[in-house]
């Protein structure tokens, strides 16, 4: 099977994340200034817990399939046989927790609009049952699920804008997102059936892939845990509207780091066919590359994003928002926690399969959050649940360098990171100085993001010019060029 230059498979994965990511920042400050905090913190929240059981019916096939997918590419009939087996377990699954959501919406009580969203978000967990996306990435087929996703990513962007006129219409706001969700899974059928062809399997065969599901599944729900569970638990403990805080400054701080999780997910089948052939050589030259490349991106929007925060908040979300500028500019250091850790996931541990080693962080990871979110949230709100997630996040990441320790040194995460850092705190400075004479208004906070970004870059550049003359031929050629 013909595959993709890594460079097509980057731009195409890239647009896919940027889609999902940047799309519901398209319509934040619409839906902010409509629906108010109060609603969007009630739809997050159940959306949130919704959520869960879209987990528990996918069951780690993201991570298992796209693996496995990637082992079997190379022969038509393995192909085909691993995909059915695979996806009729995942039918009946999906299935068994498409009826207990049902029976839980049904019978949860609360509030009626509580009750209402709940039920429209049964579409949203069905949607869990047609999700295929793990076949495309694992053969590397990123195009197709980018050119069908934008285009009902669009039509959903469009209709939200048409019918979404006041805090009344959050349920018409559900029941669109949800409907999205179900139309962009089901459009990717077809293709996919035509791709694998029909092929004879065995209950056997479907059997085999239940463990490693199981075992990828505790760090799905872990991650779920630690990453969704926040709003979930301040919806409990707390305010809607700090609920609705937490989501949007999330997405704020969520944003840039589809730069690198695209290539992280690029990454990861080419990886894991690199492991199985035991060219461990050529995966440390991409690793390094990445962590290289991840590095230069994350720490400008780690020091960038928290000089314009405030401003941009305002400007964007409406005054009603305002609190986001200080909560993104606590949740920053994330960008580069994830973003890095994305990296050392995709390139090293997931392809080595330690998928135990990882579980247990994982879980750990999952077991810090969730005890400093009971002792925080109810004493600081939505600080405690950021703390909670920088904590976890942190650990995680330390974890998971101590993994990979035979392919690349923690040292040079530090080397990487120190002279960036530098270039980013200039940038800060910089931007903060500028912010007190520039105008309080989109052209003043639009100059302020340029200057830094120019600054930020140009002297990344000088720099890994002179200490890294190798970097950039390296990207071109091995990481991005080379099939």
């Amino acid at each position: 099977m013909r595959k993709q230059s890594l460079l097509s498979n980057y731009l195409f994965q890239f647009l896919h994340q940027a889609l999902f990511s940047l799309m519901p920042l398209i319509l934040a400050p619409y839906l902010a200034r409509t629906l108010h905090e109060r609603a969007l913190g009630t739809y997050t929240y159940i959306n949130s817990i919704a959520h869960f059981f879209v987990v528990a019916a996918n069951l780690g096939i993201e991570i298992y399939g796209k693996r496995i997918i990637a082992k079997s590419a190379e022969r038509k009939e393995d192909l085909s046989r691993t995909f059915w087996s695979l996806f009729t377990l995942h039918i009946i699954i999906s299935l068994a927790v498409i009826l207990v959501y049902l029976l839980f919406a049904i019978l949860k009580g609360g509030l009626r609009e509580d009750k209402i969203i709940c039920l429209i978000e049964t579409i949203y967990v069905a949607s869990a049952l047609f999700d295929i996306t793990w076949l495309f990435y694992g053969l590397e087929n990123f195009s197709s699920v980018v050119i069908k996703s934008t285009l009902v990513k669009a039509a959903e962007c469009i209709l939200v804008f048409i019918l979404v006129k006041g805090p009344e219409d959050i349920g018409t706001y559900a029941l669109i997102s949800a409907c999205g969700t179900l139309v962009g899974q089901m459009v990717m059928l077809p293709y996919a059936f035509r791709l694998v062809g029909p092929v004879k399997f065995t209950a056997a065969d479907v059997r085999e892939h239940l463990v490693p599901l199981f075992s990828l599944a505790v760090v799905v729900f872990s991650v779920t845990l630690y990453t969704v569970f926040d709003k979930t638990m301040l919806g409990f403990m707390s305010t809607r509207e700090n609920v609705a805080y937490y989501e949007y400054s999330h997405k704020i701080v969520k944003a840039p780091l589809i730069i690198v999780s695209a290539l992280g997910k690029v990454m990861m089948p080419r990886a894991s066919r690199l492991a199985a052939q035991k060219k461990e050589k050529e995966l440390k030259t991409y690793l390094h590359g990445s962590v290289m490349f991840a590095t230069c991106m994350t720490v400008g929007v780690m020091f960038g994003l928290p000089a314009v925060s405030g401003l941009f908040v305002r400007l964007y979300y409406g005054p009603a928002f305002a609190a986001c500028g200080n909560i993104i500019a606590s949740m920053v250091p994330l960008v580069y926690i994830i973003g890095t850790g994305g990296i050392l996931r995709s390139h090293y541990i997931i392809p080595y399969g330690m998928d135990r080693q990882y579980n247990i962080c994982i879980f750990l990871n999952a077991l810090i959050n969730l005890v400093l979110n009971i002792q925080l949230i109810p004493v600081l709100g939505v600080y405690g649940a950021v703390i909670g997630s920088l904590a976890a996040e942190l650990f995680g990441f330390c974890f998971q360098m101590a993994l990979c320790r035979k392919m690349i040194r923690p040292d040079v995460f530090l080397k990487s990171f120190l002279p960036f850092a530098g270039m980013g705190f200039l940038m800060f400075l910089v931007v903060r100085q500028l912010s007190v004479i520039m105008p309080k208004t989109v052209a003043g906070l639009l100059t302020e993001v340029a200057a830094g970004a120019i600054m930020y870059g140009t002297l990344s550049f000088l720099y890994i010019r002179r200490h890294c003359p190798d970097f950039a031929g390296m990207v071109l050629d091995r990481l991005l060029l080379r099939k």
